[in-house]
């Protein structure tokens, strides 16, 4: 058969040179490994089809050897064919030129099997690899799937080979660079990535869209979100040694720009960043949060929005250092639940919920009165679900900071909580279970005897959560058990 193959795939007519890739491809799942005596003739035979003078061919070889490379990845006989991936990359791109998305996604797929491969002569390639995919993540005539797919494999490389990729220093500002341009040349918010999983937030965007919003873009990837995962990726996996300044620096030079969307890209890739690189950001804070509150006051609704998501990671993820900015950093927030965005609001109350979670009293006392009254306020007058479900997180957060202090709006806020711990709407569940909630934090905030009047009715509610079909419902009712 192999003798059959060989001299088809030398045969002077394309069709047959075609076919004989098409038999090596359907041979690969089933006998994979017993063509191990054939490997360096094959290796031969796809070298001179990915030159061939005819497209089909190239096709059909790629196709072929793809599916070996992908079988073989964890084996050690993936070296004879390793040196074959540039070639592999250089028809592959001349695929994506001409929008044959097939033979890139197959590629794609077949780079992202090799990503853990264990050999050498596979990892050498790691430049060309990146390279590639880098180009077809800014190729806006491809499929968003077949990009997104180009920037899981970068993603992947950075996880599997986190300090080779940091140490080219060349590849890692040309991937950075493109991934930031990706976000500023973007029309959509980069604070998004905050609120994905949250159908609330769904909700409220196709009702802000208006006719021309279609609720299934939120589900797909989209150019921002392929940016910042992959980022977020980069950041996490790659030695802060190497990333932390290239990313940071592009955030500043950023923020200082006169045009809008620079400064979004800006200010949002520092909040994306801040999970992944918190150990060294918690060192730099004072120079970086200058220029985060100057983007909460920006003119632009996008970058304020992005300032408000960057100031929610930090304060998540820069604990304790973030704590020595809360004078400045609450009344900035305060004043952002008033904006006339939706989202500002939102994303707002997340940053209260992140950042008074790990307060002192003192720390939020000054702001303490003002700030339960305009979360109240708001969870009353806004018909926006997520709007309220992160006004709620919040004002529970608000109650851990506040401790005994809280006590005395315990009866107005568990008022508020009472009427949506009634919910029985079951696209409503989640703000159900997010007021039971704020119950439990509020009892250990303010301690059992001022808590003792609302216990009876918060008991009851969470039990009667356990009578829902709802695992959600579930899991807040045990907790407030707890």
């Amino acid at each position: 058969l192999f003798q059959f193959i060989a001299k088809a795939a030398g045969d002077a007519n394309g069709d047959a040179r075609e076919l004989a890739f098409l038999i090596l491809g359907e041979m690969t799942e089933t006998i994979g490994l017993h063509l191990k005596p054939q490997f360096p003739s094959m290796a031969t035979l796809f070298a001179n089809a990915l030159n061939d003078s005819e497209t089909k061919v190239q096709n059909a070889s790629v196709k072929a050897l793809g599916q070996l490379l992908s079988y073989l990845a964890d084996e050690q006989e993936v070296d004879i064919f390793a040196a074959l991936i540039p070639p592999v990359i250089g028809v592959a791109d001349a695929c994506r030129k001409r929008s044959d998305e097939d033979t890139v996604s197959n590629t794609l797929d077949v780079l992202y099997d090799l990503s853990y491969s264990p050999s050498p002569a596979v990892a050498v390639h790691l430049n060309a690899i990146v390279l590639f995919c880098l180009a077809c993540i800014q190729d806006s005539n491809l499929e968003m799937g077949v990009r997104d797919s180009a920037a899981l494999v970068i993603a992947t490389q950075a996880e599997s080979k986190p300090k080779t990729f940091g140490k080219d220093d060349a590849l890692l500002s040309q991937v950075l660079e493109a991934l930031f341009n990706l976000i500023e040349n973007s029309e959509e918010s980069a604070a998004g990535a905050l609120f994905e999983s949250n159908p609330a937030w769904k909700e409220d965007m196709a009702e802000e869209g208006g006719d021309d919003f279609d609720p299934e873009d939120l589900d797909s990837p989209s150019e921002t979100s392929m940016a910042q995962g992959t980022l977020d990726m980069l950041a996490c996996e790659i030695p802060k040694k190497f990333v932390f300044q290239p990313i940071v620096s592009r955030c500043i030079s950023r923020l200082t720009s006169p045009h809008a969307h620079h400064r979004k890209a800006g200010i949002a890739c520092l909040g994306v960043a801040a999970e992944g690189c918190s150990e060294p950001l918690r060192e730099h804070l004072p120079d970086v949060m200058p220029h985060v509150f100057a983007a909460a006051g920006d003119a632009d609704a996008q970058v304020r929005e992005c300032a408000c998501f960057a100031l929610g990671q930090i304060s998540e993820h820069c604990q304790p250092e973030i704590l020595a900015y809360s004078s400045q950093i609450l009344p900035i927030v305060f004043a952002l639940l008033d904006d006339t965005s939706v989202a500002v609001q939102a994303t707002s109350c997340y940053v209260l919920e992140m950042f008074c979670e790990r307060l002192e009293p003192e720390g939020v006392r000054p702001l303490l009165d003002a700030l339960v009254k305009k979360l109240a306020s708001m969870l009353e007058s806004t018909t926006k679900r997520s709007v309220q479900e992160m006004a709620v997180a919040a004002l529970a957060a608000t109650a851990v900071a506040a401790e005994e202090e809280f006590a005395p709006y315990i009866a107005g806020v568990s008022s508020l909580m009472a009427k949506l711990m009634s919910l029985n709407e079951e696209k409503l569940y989640s703000l159900r279970g997010r007021a039971l909630e704020c119950m439990g934090h509020m009892a250990i905030a303010v301690g059992k005897e001022n808590f003792r009047p609302y216990f009876q009715e918060t008991m009851r509610c969470a039990c009667e959560g356990l009578t829902f079909d709802s695992t959600d419902l579930h899991e807040f009712a045990y907790a407030v058990f707890a």
